[in-house]
């Protein structure tokens, strides 16, 4: 799974866990506890592991979530059901939450000789079966962001508009990350265009989740966004960072400046200008690059 949605859905997981559990079981369950940072010698990237409390049963659901299922899922899911029924002697609920397309598959097994070795049976939700607009008005607000890929009857820019409307009812500290995580699911389905007129990049800016997904791109060197997402707020993301990084090593920038760097939209120069920020020990240092940027742009 990409990295940026891999972020958010741990995110989403690290602060709504039971709203998950209910996406899956269909209930509300007395209690539920996020797992993965006890078991980091096992733990994989694209997996989220629950320890949940339901009529006083206790299991772990372990989530695995795909954008696009592949071939070897259902084997890396049984391996990774496996090390953890080991590791914590308890039942394991294994799902697979397929962010887009179908997958039908609920077993696994083979056989060796006259042995049936494995028959391995997990529970599948793909998104694009489930029926978006009751979710939408009756789903916990942790699952708001994963409307948008579900089952509907409306146009885009309805789903969207109705799915801000929920998160604007939620208490204002949360609402950043949510908006975030509705933007970045979005971009599966829909243009950038239509996520832009709906989600003000104001209203993920205060995320804290913003920062890390920031980091990776330019560290990482994705340069494409989030699938046609929210290119525009990629590329004020990075030119902030470069603004952060000249203010730390030589103070506040003249206007000029920033209204020169705004005004430069290609990704890849402003990765080279963001490590000249961070190494400038001047003003005029800094300038010089970033006039070189303009004039090959140009």
């Amino acid at each position: 799974m990409a990295r940026e949605f891999d972020l958010v859905i741990k995110a989403l997981a690290e602060r709504y866990p039971a709203h998950l559990v209910q996406l899956v079981r269909g209930i509300p369950v007395e209690k539920v506890e996020r797992m993965e940072k006890e078991v980091v010698a096992v733990e994989r990237e694209s997996d989220i592991l629950l320890k949940v409390m339901e009529n006083d049963y206790e299991y772990l659901m372990l989530l695995e979530v795909q954008t696009k299922a592949g071939r070897e899922m259902p084997r890396r899911l049984l391996e990774y059901t496996a090390m953890q029924h080991r590791e914590f002697k308890k039942p394991v609920y294994p799902v697979v939450l397929n962010l887009t397309g179908r997958l039908q598959e609920e077993r696994y097994s083979f056989d060796c000789l006259d042995l049936t070795v494995v028959t391995f049976n997990f529970r599948t939700i793909n998104l694009a079966d489930l029926p978006g607009e009751h979710l939408l008005h009756h789903a916990p607000v942790g699952i708001i962001p994963l409307v948008p890929l579900m089952r509907h009857e409306f146009p885009a820019e309805e789903i969207l508009a109705r799915c801000v409307e929920r998160i604007a009812e939620a208490p204002v500290e949360w609402q950043a990350d949510l908006y975030l995580g509705l933007a970045v699911f979005s971009s599966l389905r829909f243009t950038r265009e239509v996520i832009l007129k709906m989600i003000e990049v104001s209203k993920m800016e205060t995320s804290a989740l913003l920062d890390g997904i920031r980091e990776k791109w330019i560290d990482q060197g994705i340069q494409q966004g989030i699938q046609q997402g929210i290119q525009q707020g990629i590329q004020q993301g990075i030119q902030d960072t470069i603004l952060d990084a000249l203010e730390e090593n030589i103070g506040r920038c003249p206007e000029g400046l920033v209204n020169s760097l705004r005004a430069i939209r290609d990704v890849d120069t402003l990765k080279m200008l963001h490590r000249r920020a961070v190494k400038a020990k001047t003003i005029d240092e800094f300038v010089q690059a970033l006039h070189e940027a303009v004039r090959k742009s140009n």
